[in-house]
This record gives structure tokens, sequence and C-alpha cells, in this order.
């Protein structure tokens, strides 16, 4: 892996870290927000909510231009309406019209984060794939870390809208940058083929310390093929269909623990104190699991490691059901949640860009974010609901246990046949480094 492609991957983890201030922000804001305009509770939560509607329709309606504009142009447009957003917010006068701006941001980020995976995996070798992907992973974590802190010094001394003027600031930065140096997909040129790509490729290879070609290999039946007949005809669309059910599990299990592990664990019998703690670790494990992924994907297979982190997260919450009366061991299943949760979301997105062409990749993975994000609602909600219907703190935790369990069987059978399939077509000599 030249420098050249280390840099690429590492200008993905900067843009994701950006994002993760753009997302998150509007957390650290929104105490100031409510006194400002005297919002009632459910304002505040749709508020919230509001750039995750967002970032779930940037997945399923953004995310896809990737694979017909090219990948560049594409992440450039994500990060001009990320930063419009958040410029506006520092103008707005009322909920709807700042409930409009976070929606604004969230498209951006939300095709964005389906995005970058790709772009990461079309500039990693294999055996760095995961290592690379796993890193881009931390962005929004230590984002959202760092910009709280500075949203939070901010906001004290300027105001709520400070922090969406920081955010917009770094975003027209970071796009700048972009738009100096983040190159074109290598794949996406040999298989949409615009205008110049011989040369642009020759350009990139030599970039990446190849050898120059004098033709392009010749498009793979698959490449030919529209977006339906590779995502959702035939095995694809149940290989489509079984990546939408595991990005939902993921999602669903990821903001259930992060909603819900510090109040249950209160519901059950710990203190406030205890129960902010669990909430802590779950994200510090959920960290450590982010870069135990990085070191481990360099020497074991990342489809190995997806199974894995699932089935760890199955027994993590199995093992919460059993023992959230013990504080302790109810904080040590906290972290173990959070570790093996980030695990698989990770894992998951170093996998799934590979198993389909490059000339559909963007919008594969965006669909199955997109379906992803449902259960990222959905999930909070529902267990609210259940509470209030006498399902106790234990269930709640029981619940996904067995999907899991079962989205680890799935991912194997999935990485199986798609390996088989991409074997069975891939051209000799593939100038992609994925390859």
């Amino acid at each position: 892996m030249t420098a050249f492609q280390a840099g690429v991957v590492g200008m993905c983890l900067v843009i994701n870290l950006f994002e993760g201030f753009d997302v998150l922000v509007i957390a650290f804001a929104a105490s100031g927000i409510a006194k400002e305009w005297s919002l009632t509770a459910s304002q505040v939560g749709l508020l919230l909510s509001s750039s995750l509607v967002g970032m779930a329709l940037g997945s399923a309606l953004i995310a896809p231009l990737s694979d017909r504009i090219g990948r560049r142009p594409h992440t450039l447009i994500c990060l001009a309406v990320c930063a419009v957003g958040m410029l506006l917010a520092t103008v707005s006068t009322g909920l709807w019209f700042l409930g409009v701006c976070r929606l604004l941001t969230g498209l951006g980020a939300g095709g964005m984060v389906a995005g970058l995976p790709v772009i990461i995996t079309e500039y990693s070798p294999r055996r760095f794939r995961g290592t690379m992907i796993a890193l881009y992973g931390t962005g929004l974590p230590v984002g959202g870390m760092l910009g709280g802190s500075v949203a939070v010094l901010v906001t004290s001394a300027y105001g709520w809208r400070a922090g969406f003027l920081v955010g917009a600031v770094l975003t027209f930065a970071i796009l700048v940058v972009v738009a100096l140096a983040l190159p074109e997909s290598l794949d996406y040129l040999i298989s949409r083929r615009p205008e110049g790509a011989l040369e642009k490729v020759n350009k990139l290879l030599g970039r990446m310390r190849l050898p120059a070609v004098e033709a392009l290999p010749p498009v793979p039946p698959k490449e030919e093929r529209g977006v339906l007949a590779n995502v959702l005809h035939g095995r694809e669309a149940v290989r489509t269909v079984a990546l939408w059910v595991a990005y939902f599990i993921m999602m669903a299990s990821f903001y259930f623990a992060e909603s819900w592990t510090p109040l249950l664990l209160q519901h059950n019998g710990s203190s406030t104190a205890q129960g902010m703690d669990g909430g802590l670790l779950l994200n510090l494990g959920g960290l450590a699991g982010t870069l135990l992924l990085s070191v481990l994907a360099l020497k074991v297979a990342t489809r190995t490691l997806t199974v894995l982190a699932f089935l760890g997260a199955g027994l993590s919450y199995l093992a919460m059901s059993l023992f959230l009366g013990s504080t302790v061991v109810a904080l040590a299943a906290a972290v173990a949640i959070g570790l093996f949760v980030n695990a698989s979301g990770n894992a998951l997105n170093s996998i799934v860009p590979g198993l389909y062409p490059a000339s559909v990749r963007a919008t594969g993975v965006g669909w199955a974010m997109a379906v992803g994000r449902l259960g990222a609602f959905s999930a909070p909600a529902l267990a609210g609901l259940l509470l209030d219907h006498g399902w106790s703190a234990r269930s709640l935790f029981g619940l996904l246990v067995l999907p899991l369990v079962l989205v680890a069987a799935l991912i194997a059978v999935i990485v199986s046949s798609g390996r088989r399939s991409r074997t069975s077509t891939e051209p000799a000599g593939s100038l992609s480094p994925v390859n």
C-alpha cells in the first residue's frame, strides 16, 4: 500500500471525523436551543432525529449518485450540502427552519458515510481493507468526542449557534482539501469509462507505483448490467435482502444500546452514576472494538471477523440479559456490547462493497445502510413501547440475542457465495487495488 493510497484513506478518515462533529453537535446545542425557543421534550426529540432521517434518505437517494457521476464529485457535493446545512443553522430562527437545516446536513452526511467506505475499499489492497475500514470507523466517535469538547467551549462563550458555525467552517475547509487532493476511483474509471479514462487510469497507476497499460481491460459482464440486475435480481436480490437484514439488526442493536443502556441499568437497580458509567463504558468498548478490529484484520480474514463479531454481540446481549442484576457483570457486558457491535458494523462495511461490481457498489452499500437506519429509528422507539407494556429490562436485552446470532450465520453464507461468484467472473489481470 503506497503513501498515495494511505493518503486517500487518511483523507476519508478526516472527512468522517468532521462529519461526526456535524451530526452530533446538535446534542450539545439542544439545551440552549430548547431554552431560547421554549421547546417541549417532544420537540427537542424531533429536532434530534431530523439529521438521522436525513442520513437515511441520503444513504438511499444520494449515495447511488456516486456510481453515476464518480466518487470524487459525489464526495464534493455531499460536503457542500453538509456545509450549507450547518451554515444555515447559524441563522435559524425557529424549530422548523432548524429542523430543515439538520435534515439537509443529514442528507449530505448519509450520502457520504455510505460512499466513503467504497472509496477506501477501492484504494486498499484486500489484505489491508479490513484494517483501513476499521481505522476509518474511528472517525465518527472521535469526531463526536472532540466536537463535543469544542462545542461545549464555544457554546458557553458565544451561544449555541457558534457550534454550528465551527462545523460549517471545518466542513468548508475539508471541502477545499478534497477538491485539491482527492483522486477519482480507479474502479469507477475502469467500469464507467468517462472521457480520458485511460490517461487518468495510467496517472493513478503511476502514483500507486504500478506499470502503465496500453488499453483498459475488458468490462466484465456483470459491470455492463444495470442496478436492478446486479442488486435486485435473482440470487443478487437474495444476497441484497440478507445484507439489509444484517444492517438493520446491527444498527438496531447499536442504537438500542446507546439509547437505553444507562436508563435500563437504573431501572434494574443501579444508581444514576452507575447507569451513566454503563453508557460511557459502552462507548469506550466501541472505540476499543474498532481499534482491535483494525489490528486483527491484518492477520485474520475480515469475513471471519465479521461472523465472530456478530456472535460476540449476541453473547454480550445474552450476558446483559442474564446478569443485569449484578452491577459489575452488567458494566462488563456493556463494554462487550460496545466492543462487538461496533466491530460488527465496521467489519460489515469492509466486506459489503466487495460483494458488488464497481458500477453499482455505492448503490448497494447506500441502500443497505438506508435500511439499517430504519433499525436505528425503530429500535429505541420499540423498546420504549415494550417497557410501557410491561416488558422487563432483561427481556429487552434478550430480545436481540437470537437475531444477532442468526445474522452471524447469514453473513457466513453471504460472503461464501459472494466469493464463489466473484472468483468465477473476475477478469484476469484486473487493475484494481482491491484485487
